[in-house]
């Protein structure tokens, strides 16, 4: 039952030893478990994401027993029986709380009292388990029917109805590590704003508590690589304005493999491929049958490829030239990333790929594969 969120505690500063007698400074655990008489029931700790025993009480008859646990900070903790199954509980330094499950359902309190925060995160683990029966029911009628498209539309309505509800839910109990829970169905690059605002106040209800260093630094993290998605994105928006679709694609000169200038231009009435590319770039060659196969099939109907490769050594451009059979025309300055058309046509990664028509215009820029072959079979009819 625990999130993807809820990351491993520290190690307890000192063993927790089980108790034998109320005090002022303890809380009481009062459970009954339908099944579980003479059973063992364990209450733990969560230490490097696993429960770790902090007290226990053997069950009567009836599947009853009560625990006085020692004062600890608001945090997660679980009540087991020994197995795999666990209920997790949120509580805090002076709440006592009684609970009431079945044995074979741990996971599924029938009753929680005394615990807020608890009854908070049951009562969101119960709608989830709710919609996620619907939603399965629904994508058992969308298998069986694909064109069901009524259940596609209870689909989607249902998707967002429980989209919404989570969100509220985490916007009416920010403060309540219950939340953690709900995020955990939500998508960070869509919700990232409501990620790091529950990230703000949970720093002021469990700052200690390794379970928020560690979701506060995923928050941190997906933000940082976020905004330099977004950085990079920007960049590539900037370099693919340098040359539009539409526009003249500009001129250049480089060296083919035998030492001779050979210019975009003397290829023009020809729809050209300028393929930036190396041999050292493992896309690159993987991708190259393809441009194998489309270079046989349209090289006939007047479609020509020009490899600008950002190799740094001769030897290595030639040999991956023969090694992939790849027949057409060649140019470089074995200058690597520097290589001035990759340079002049804002190239940031490769492979890529700009599409010249026959009168010398951009095409279309970066299609590989199927896209390709769409767009040539478009041009070359």
């Amino acid at each position: 039952m625990m999130t993807n969120y809820l990351i491993a505690p520290a190690l307890l500063a000192a063993t927790l030893a089980g108790c034998t007698g109320a005090t002022p400074q303890q809380r009481t655990l009062t459970a009954e478990i339908a099944g579980a008489g003479e059973k063992m029931l364990y209450f733990d700790k969560f230490v490097n994401n696993r429960p770790t025993h902090v007290d226990s009480v053997k069950l009567d008859a009836q599947g009853k027993g009560e625990m006085h646990l020692p004062s600890m900070p608001l945090d997660f903790y679980s009540l087991s029986l020994g197995g795999e199954q666990i209920m997790v509980l949120l509580l805090d330094s002076a709440e006592s709380i009684s609970v009431a499950a079945k044995a074979d359902s741990l996971q599924s309190p029938a009753h929680i009292e005394g615990s807020v925060n608890t009854a908070l995160l049951h009562g969101f683990f119960r709608d989830s388990k709710a919609f996620d029966e619907q939603s399965q029911a629904l994508v058992a009628r969308l298998k069986a029917d694909r064109g069901d498209t009524a259940a596609m539309a209870e689909y989607a309505a249902l998707n967002a109805t429980f989209g919404q509800s989570t969100r509220q839910f985490i916007q009416e109990h920010m403060g309540s590590p219950a939340v953690l829970a709900a995020l955990n169905r939500l998508n960070p690059e869509q919700d990232i704003a409501l990620f790091q605002q529950v990230k703000d106040s949970l720093r002021k209800t469990i700052p200690h508590s390794e379970y928020y260093t560690g979701f506060r630094d995923q928050v941190d993290r997906m933000a940082q690589q976020m905004a330099a998605a977004k950085q990079q994105e920007e960049q590539q928006a900037m370099l693919d304005n340098l040359i539009p679709v539409g526009s003249e694609a500009p001129d250049f000169t480089q060296n083919t493999p035998d030492g001779q200038p050979l210019s975009l231009s003397s290829l023009r009435g020809k729809v050209v491929l300028i393929d930036f590319w190396a041999s050292w770039c493992r896309p690159c060659r993987m991708e190259n049958p393809n441009v194998v196969r489309m270079y046989n099939k349209y090289h006939g109907k007047g479609f020509e490829i020009l490899g600008v490769s950002l190799d740094k050594t001769k030897e290595a451009w030639t040999n991956a030239i023969k090694q992939d059979g790849l027949t057409w025309k060649h140019v470089s300055d074995l200058a690597f990333w520097n290589n001035a058309v990759a340079q002049q046509y804002g190239v940031s990664a490769i492979p890529y790929t700009v599409l010249v028509g026959r009168d010398g215009k951009v095409l279309a820029k970066n299609l590989r594969g199927a896209e390709l072959e769409a767009k040539l079979a478009e041009v070359l009819k």
